[in-house]
């Protein structure tokens, strides 16, 4: 990764508010030539230190998260998690560490298709020996943004997505640079439509088009550090959480856990040291359960 100067941090940061903004109107803000602009943007994605995405900035409206924790027999890991990775709404699948061995998040239209998730693909599944599953209720912190501090400039709104919005939204989570006609092209919409669709989507604070850091550069040990706190504790430790430069993801939980964190550390021991200083003092904490990922076997949400 090349080193970036004070013009790169000012791009990125401003791309981290609103990547959607044109290259002329972010000149403006930044007093930097909009020729310039682009060049370093260019760049800035051709080394992999962003990419342009499209945020959701509460994912519950428009799709039920569930996370899936699976213990399952040894000999039967690498099939079931073959299986798993067969199906659509899962979006993310690793091996991992524990008393489970097997993490996944899956993305759900509606309680009807993770019900049929369950009934059909996740209960026949004969080696799985125990599973524990994860309802997320509202996204805090995602690919190192805090959702909350951007929602906050926009205007909330109850607008209602169809299919055609979860199709555009899902294209743009991959590559929100593609341009209209190549987005349209690929939909089989007129662009006009789309054009006017994703205009729609922002205004309605559905999502947000955000360049995301790649921070993943040199942190090879990932973990899930999943709590279940005590009611009066839920905003405060959510708080320290999202103020960690190495958690990546915070999410509200209901069921048996409250709160799912995921963060990327360098080495062992740093994960170590993040685990003794800072979650472990944690007051409010009445159960937590940390799972280590050791191979990621699918992964179609870049975060």
């Amino acid at each position: 990764m090349r080193e970036l100067d004070d013009i790169d941090r000012k791009i990125i940061g401003a791309l981290k508010r609103d990547a959607y903004m044109s290259s002329i109107e972010m000149s403006k803000h930044l007093d930097i030539c909009a020729s310039t602009i682009r060049r370093r943007v260019n760049k800035l994605i051709k080394n992999d230190i962003i990419c342009i995405q499209a945020v959701q900035i509460n994912r519950v409206r428009t799709s039920l998260t569930v996370g899936i924790l699976l213990k399952v027999e040894n000999n039967a890991i690498i099939q079931t998690a073959d299986l798993l990775a067969d199906q659509k709404e899962v979006g993310f699948i690793t091996l991992t560490t524990g008393y489970y061995n097997i993490a996944c998040l899956g993305w759900f239209a509606s309680v009807e298709s993770y019900s049929r998730f369950l009934n059909t693909i996740l209960y026949p599944m004969k080696d799985v020996l125990d599973t524990d599953t994860l309802i997320c209720t509202e996204y805090v912190k995602h690919a190192s943004i805090r959702l909350n501090d951007i929602a906050d400039l926009i205007k909330p709104s109850n607008k209602k997505v169809d299919d055609l919005d979860i199709k555009i939204i899902e294209k743009l989570e991959k590559d929100a640079r593609q341009s209209i006609t190549r987005l349209a092209m690929s939909l089989n919409i007129s662009a006009p439509t789309i054009k006017r669709r994703i205009k729609v989507l922002l205004d309605n604070n559905i999502i947000r088009i955000l360049a995301i850091p790649n921070l993943r550069t040199g942190k090879t040990i990932v973990v899930s550090i999943i709590l279940k706190v005590e009611n009066n504790a839920l905003n405060k430790i959510v708080d320290q959480l999202c103020d960690i430069d190495e958690v990546r993801q915070v999410l509200l939980l209901s069921g048996t856990y409250d709160i799912s964190a995921w963060a990327w550390f360098e080495s062992i021991e740093a994960f170590s040291k993040f685990l003794k200083n800072v979650i472990n003092p944690l007051d409010g904490v009445e159960k937590k359960l940390i799972v280590i990922q050791t191979e990621i076997k699918k992964w179609s949400h870049k975060w």
